[in-house]
């Protein structure tokens, strides 16, 4: 019988040890102080989100690949304590996404496991997905689970919201076992997990509270009779000796010194040492003058002034403050003068000219003084001093964490011609950083950082960061180079009858030239020069710099490429009409005629094309089939009704128009003046692509039709235009490889239309190109872009019209720069570059590049000396 029971007992202990521990995790709550700052000190995980009034970080993504329980400076993440993620799906970053209310497992195939369930246990996840038109990512469950309830196929739906999925562990499992749950076709945003029906209510456990005081005074002391009777704290009396270490009191949620501590006891420089690592509430003014940190100050006050923004603080919870705080009934309010370290505190209230009750570290290991002297704790207001004290200790108790790192600090540098500027940041904002460049060790002697720095000798800087309640930062070094610059390059420009050729040198040997059309001086995001350039359509601003290993990036060179055939009498670069592909005017709502979708993926009539062709028989032909037997071949009249029209929110002269096809508004992308990688943004496949300017942000996206069906979806005006003149399209591609047939055409009724050229499109997805092609004949035209055979997915930024009017006529080839060249009197806005490329707020010394973009489009580039 014994040996039954002993066997009984381990089995139960087994099991116990095997349980789930943890039941819900719900992130809408948000993440702690905490975890905050660790997510901030930890260089693995990044800003992804701000507020947009206070610039803190609200939102994190990963910036290394990483697994298992989830980790921010060295602790597990509280909030996801438990849940262990797979190495499944994960890529080198941007894994994982923590938003204020969710957390976001980005990648498809992504797993994570929730350990030892028994069998009939469920698991309840809420969750969308994380793409708001993608309708086709959801969760799996392992082998084994079973999906119970919510939408189908655990999809969640990416217009719906929010969704509710429940899983259920088979019935056949017989012991505890981890389940996996994985992401299918994508990112989905988790708001929370619960098991079964969740934890139970945090029962709050009693604070645990050190108070120092003499065992001698502790009988007659009202606060330590007080605190004794009060709930919620477990009070033990410490004695104020020598030998008593900071680590031995981190035992305790928080620490309270009483009046009756001598300022000379052995325990002060401890006490000293606790605060901003320990909670601390301090009675006692005499500990100011010990400490250094400034000194007590007598009044006749026996009530504290709360400024008004206080009002609210935790400390005067359930104390009426409208009228002053009567702390004593008779004598005076000993208060403090405060030194250097707490001279940025929060003044929670005053007593005449001295600071009552101040408070340090108001989120982690705060500090608080309260007023009250031996002879004020036996003058103390009885209705005061329970209720202040108690609601004093909770606080500073609720503020307990552990102790981690500063943030490391992040060294930069910025190789200049013959010096280098270094810059050092920490993710802890509030911190100090002090660095060497002698490559020795830095302490807090070392020199103190304040602004970026300049060195012209080779070296090494190293750095820390601390700061107070944390513990110093690791050391992070870099090593310092001193390099030349390139040779900026020569532009030499040969006017030929009807082109102009561009040829670029450097004087450096061995430098790569890289050029533009608007200024740009990332190499990534410009074109890299092979041989001599031609351009015969349009006139342009060129830049140009040149990049060498061993050398710091040249400056950068500029010139203006005129085009001898183009005068004020040919050149066309007046705008007669727009299309912008903006929200502004074609987020239409159309949900009556099967419109869905949000601005980023707006679908006109809904996500499916339609019948091009009636039921009505057209004519008829008969043919020889194979056998020479007689065929009748059908042939079926268009359905008038099959033809949709989209007019903008406001008329602006365009229309959308389709028979069949879809057409989806995305206006929300990001167009950039740039070649550069197209799998990040939408950028031109090569320079010329950008003379003129940059497509617009959004575009209308030509898509799939009925098969054996005509394309029929255009872009077209509601006016017709006279005739000669120019049209100029931005077109991407949204596949990776055939891209559509685009045609130009133009019609003077509307209906028969003539094609005047075929639009550019790369052949690389997100990459977009520019067209210009003239219609040099005579009359007034309709203008639309139309699909013609090819891929879908065309992406049509902008449609200009252009003609030579007002500012064409305004055109000097021989100027240098386009100052001459009007544009609407309505300037918009001014951009300032240095001739490096820099971004500049104001015009600065030497030669200025100023784009000034007006109202009608027109963008005119002007070279400013400032001497």
């Amino acid at each position: 019988m014994k040996k039954i029971l002993l066997l009984t007992l381990t089995l139960v202990l087994a099991l116990s040890a095997d349980a789930q521990f943890r039941k819900t995790w719900d992130f809408s709550k948000g993440y702690s102080a905490e975890t905050k700052a660790n997510l901030n000190a930890d260089p693995n995980w990044v800003s992804n989100r701000t507020d947009a009034n206070t610039g803190e970080t609200t939102g994190w993504k990963d910036n290394a690949k990483m697994s298992g329980e989830l980790m921010a400076n060295g602790v597990v993440i509280e909030e996801l304590r438990g849940i262990n993620f797979s190495t499944s799906g994960l890529q080198n970053n941007g894994n994982y996404l923590l938003d204020p209310t969710t957390i976001r497992v980005a990648r498809k195939k992504m797993a994570f496991s929730l350990p030892k369930l028994a069998a009939g246990q469920k698991v309840t996840i809420v969750a969308k997905s994380a793409n708001g038109t993608a309708t086709d990512r959801g969760f799996k469950g392992n082998d084994n689970m079973e999906y119970i309830d919510g939408p189908a196929n655990g999809i969640c739906p990416g217009p719906d919201g929010l969704c509710t999925l429940v899983w259920q562990v088979k019935a056949d499992v017989v012991d505890s076992v981890d389940i996996t749950i994985s992401t299918d076709m994508g990112g989905l945003d988790i708001q929370s997990i619960v098991i079964d029906d969740g934890d139970a209510p945090d029962v709050e456990k009693a604070k645990k509270v050190a108070y120092i005081a003499d065992a001698a005074t502790i009988d007659a002391d009202m606060a330590y009779i007080f605190l004794s009777a009060t709930d919620g704290v477990e009070l033990t009396q410490v004695d104020p000796v020598a030998d008593i270490t900071l680590d031995s009191l981190q035992y305790y949620d928080a620490i309270v010194v009483a009046p009756s501590v001598a300022a000379n006891a052995g325990i002060v420089p401890t006490l000293k040492s606790a605060i901003a690592y320990e909670p601390v509430l301090n009675m006692n003014a005499a500990m100011y003058e010990a400490w250094g940190y400034g000194k007590p100050v007598a009044t006749s006050e026996m009530s504290v002034t709360v400024p008004t923004e206080m009002a609210d603080n935790a400390l005067f919870a359930d104390l009426d403050i409208t009228s002053g705080l009567e702390l004593l009934t008779d004598g005076g309010i000993t208060g403090v003068s405060l030194g250097e370290y707490f001279a940025n505190d929060a003044v929670l209230a005053t007593a005449g000219e001295a600071v009552a009750i101040h408070q340090h570290n108001a989120a982690r290991n705060t500090y608080l003084f309260l007023p009250y002297t031996e002879e004020g704790l036996t003058a103390a207001n009885q209705d005061i001093l329970p209720v202040i004290l108690g609601n004093a200790v909770k606080m500073v108790a609720k503020t307990k964490k552990d102790i981690v790192a500063t943030g490391a600090p992040v060294i930069t540098k910025e190789n200049k011609d013959r010096e280098t500027t270094v810059t050092i940041s920490t993710t802890n904002t509030d911190a100090s950083i002090y660095y060497t460049t002698d490559s020795s060790e830095p302490t807090t002697a070392s020199t103190l950082y304040t602004e970026p720095f300049t060195l012209t000798e080779a070296c090494t800087v190293k750095a820390i960061a601390t700061l107070d309640g944390y513990l110093q930062s690791n050391t992070t070094s870099l090593d310092i180079d001193i390099m030349s610059q390139a040779a900026t390059p020569a532009i030499s420009i040969e006017k030929n009858a009807d082109n102009s050729v561009v040829t670029l040198t450097c004087a450096t040997e061995g430098a790569e030239i890289y050029y533009s059309y608007g200024v740009v001086t990332d190499k990534a995001k410009a074109q890299k020069y092979v041989e001599p350039i031609t351009l015969k359509a349009e006139p342009t601003e060129i830049y140009a710099f040149a990049v060498a290993e061993g050398y710091v990036q040249s400056g950068l060179a500029s010139d203006y490429v005129a085009i001898n055939s183009l005068n004020a009498q040919t050149i066309r670069i007046d705008t007669l009409t727009h299309f912008d592909a903006n929200s502004a005017d074609w987020f239409v709502d159309n949900s009556e005629n099967g419109g869905t979708g949000k601005e980023s993926a707006y679908y006109y009539w809904g996500k499916n094309a339609w019948k091009y062709y009636s039921d009505e028989v057209d004519h008829t032909e008969t043919v020889k089939d194979s056998q020479g037997n007689d065929s009748i071949v059908y042939y079926y009249k268009p359905d008038p009704a099959a033809v949709r029209v989209i007019n903008p929110n406001t008329p602006n002269g365009w229309i959308l128009k389709s028979a069949g096809q879809v057409l989806t508004g995305e206006l929300t992308l990001t167009a950039e003046a740039a070649v550069g990688n197209g799998a990040t943004g939408r950028f031109a496949e090569t320079a010329e692509d950008m003379i003129g300017g940059t497509p617009t942000t959004g575009c209308i996206t030509f898509g799939g039709k009925t098969s054996g069906e005509p394309y029929t979806a255009s872009i077209e005006t509601t006016e017709k235009y006279a005739a000669p003149f120019d049209v100029v399209t931005y077109v991407g591609n949204g596949n990776n490889g055939n891209p559509g047939n685009l045609e130009i055409q133009v019609s003077a009724d509307g209906e028969a239309w003539d094609s005047i050229g075929t639009v550019s499109m790369a052949s690389t997805q997100r990459y977009y190109k520019k067209t210009r092609v003239s219609c040099d004949k005579t009359g007034e035209y309709f203008v639309r872009v139309w699909q013609k055979s090819g891929s879908t997915k065309a992406q049509l930024y902008d449609i200009y019209v252009l003609n030579n009017g007002e500012n064409s006529k305004k055109y000097d080839a021989s100027t240098v720069g386009i100052d001459n060249v009007g544009g609407s009197d309505e300037l918009v806005r001014d951009e300032i570059f240095s001739v490096n490329g820099v971004r500049l707020n104001t015009l600065g010394k030497g030669i200025n590049i100023i784009r000034k973009h007006y109202a009608d489009g027109t963008v005119k580039t002007v070279k400013v000396m400032v001497k």
